[in-house]
């Protein structure tokens, strides 16, 4: 038979016009916030509207990919509530069609985004979010370090520790540099102080430097050098830089290897692991959220265009707001990263299907 082909059809036609106005609705919001909260600063600097208009064009892809979900559930409801509201949905449901077979086209098209939009966030998210953020420093004269002090570093494994009062990144130097040599019981073996050291050839180049060296007696034997390196002074500047690194500026592939520097570096990584976990889990977002308002879609009977924006505004914000608080835990060590990036999305799909069981049909 056609006529549940035709009822489909006929729902994403009331689904396409609204979801592309919503998602450009809150595409503007999202700017707009942006755009306040810098306002003054702008303003302060006499700032030209080309570059604060550039400033809005870079972050637009970062704005779609936030607003993708808010649309999806704003539009599904929407439509439903409209097709319920000029009693369509009954005529469809005394039809013999269940509402979850109704909404399948929805259900793919969400399916659909949700893959697209992992690969848009990689590709096309990130790289311009880490474009406006450069802009918008430049523009707003704001300088990021990248030295550091007060640093130690573990490299090769344990093997290698490395401690220094202060890291110059722009000469890539380190001063009052301390590296101690261990074994594989964690027993120190060797130990290297010298007053400066600077990266070279792959190594770092150590300046008046003097070494003890456990011997086989137990005695430890002194040596100076005007210049030393070795082999094992691999670990390179990235390691001891400021991390003040956003992650949310690298992709997926950086993240991985973000996270590998950390591990050997023995810096802390939970946050760098529950940011490349969200990744995956948001790409989900916009399937579970369809699944959420085809539920609450056909409970709105008046006031549809006010029901389902507010619907949408507070599930969006109930989302980010979860997640805001699931990933602060993670990047404490509260919870595992996992939990952090996936607990918010568990949450509303166990919503979302509870109510989609109870929903009209």
């Amino acid at each position: 038979m056609r006529r549940p082909a035709i009822l489909r059809a006929y729902l994403l036609r009331s689904f396409a016009p609204v979801f592309l106005g919503a998602l450009g609705f809150f595409v503007m919001l999202l700017e707009l916030v942006d755009l306040f909260a810098n306002l003054w600063r702008y303003l302060s600097l006499d700032v030209p509207a080309a570059s604060i208009l550039r400033v809005m064009l870079l972050y637009a892809p970062t704005c779609l990919s936030y607003g993708l979900p808010a649309a999806l559930l704003f539009a599904t409801a929407y439509a439903l509530g409209g097709l319920y509201a000029r009693n369509e949905l009954v005529a469809v449901f005394g039809a013999g069609i269940k509402l979850s077979s109704f909404v399948l086209p929805l259900l793919l098209v969400a399916a659909l985004l949700s893959a697209a939009s992992f690969v848009f966030e990689d590709r096309v998210v990130l790289p311009s979010y880490r474009a406006k953020g450069a802009y918008s420093r430049e523009l707003l004269r704001q300088s990021l370090s990248r030295s550091n002090a007060d640093i130690a570093v573990i490299s090769r494994d344990g093997g290698v520790v490395y401690r220094a009062e202060f890291y110059d990144d722009a000469t890539q130097t380190l001063s009052n540099l301390t590296v101690i040599e261990r074994d594989g019981g964690g027993r120190p073996t060797a130990r290297t102080d010298a007053p400066s050291a600077r990266w070279e050839g792959g190594r770092w180049l150590l300046s008046r430097a003097r070494r003890f060296v456990a011997g086989p007696d137990g005695v430890w034997l002194e040596s100076s050098h005007g210049s030393y390196t070795a082999d094992e002074l691999d670990e390179a500047p990235d390691a001891f830089r400021s991390q003040n690194r956003d992650v949310k500026e690298m992709t997926v592939a950086e993240l991985k290897e973000y996270v590998g520097f950390l591990s050997r570096a023995g810096l802390p990584s939970a946050e760098a692991l529950a940011e490349r976990q969200k990744r995956y889990s948001f790409a989900f977002a916009p399937l579970v959220v369809v699944v959420l308002s085809s539920a609450l879609g056909g409970g709105f009977r008046k006031n549809v265009l006010l029901m389902s924006l507010l619907a949408s505004l507070v599930t969006a914000t109930g989302y980010y707001v979860t997640q805001m608080v699931t990933m602060l835990m993670a990047k404490t060590g509260l919870v595992p990263p996992a939990v952090g990036a996936w607990a918010p999305l568990a949450v509303f799909a166990c919503v979302g299907a509870l109510l989609f069981r109870r929903a009209r049909t």
